[in-house]
């Protein structure tokens, strides 16, 4: 590797660390998780960081927002057009009493089919290295096909 190189790569290294200290201290995510570990701290503060939210239950006030491998938590919020078993996008105004406050919401509409869209670019990928490299099993190497 030349000096240019090793700057280049230098370089970008310093500015993607730059970047996710700025964003850390100037723009904090505040997830539901840290909500109920300091209740006092975070009352009233603003939440957008949810695990996986899934509408549990409509309810006449409201809905019950379930987590992946989280907790469960009732949300005060406009409930036409939700549907239980969707995603929903969340931002909410946490009180320490355990229930947040919708001040957005919305169905992560076809967000099922942009996660199977997401996984066609890795198979592609996959496709085009087993058709670029052979692997010999036998001595565990990997070399390029002749025709590559």
């Amino acid at each position: 590797m030349s000096v240019k190189q090793i700057a280049i790569i230098l370089g970008c290294s310093i500015l993607l660390i730059a970047l996710s200290v700025v964003t850390v201290y100037h723009h904090p995510w505040i997830s539901l998780n840290d909500c109920y570990e300091n209740p006092e701290k975070y009352d009233g503060k603003l939440v957008t960081h949810f695990r996986e939210p899934v509408i549990a239950e409509i309810l006449d006030d409201g809905f019950i927002l379930k987590q992946y491998q989280g907790p469960s938590i009732k949300v005060f919020a406009e409930t036409t057009n939700l549907k239980t078993g969707e995603f929903v996008g969340l931002k909410a105004i946490f009180h320490k009493e355990g229930y947040l406050e919708a001040v957005s919401c919305r169905i992560a509409k076809n967000r099922r089919y942009k996660i199977w869209l997401s996984v066609i670019p890795v198979v592609l990928v996959a496709f085009f290295l087993f058709q670029s490299f052979q692997v010999e099993w036998k001595t565990i190497r990997i070399r390029v096909k002749d025709h590559a």
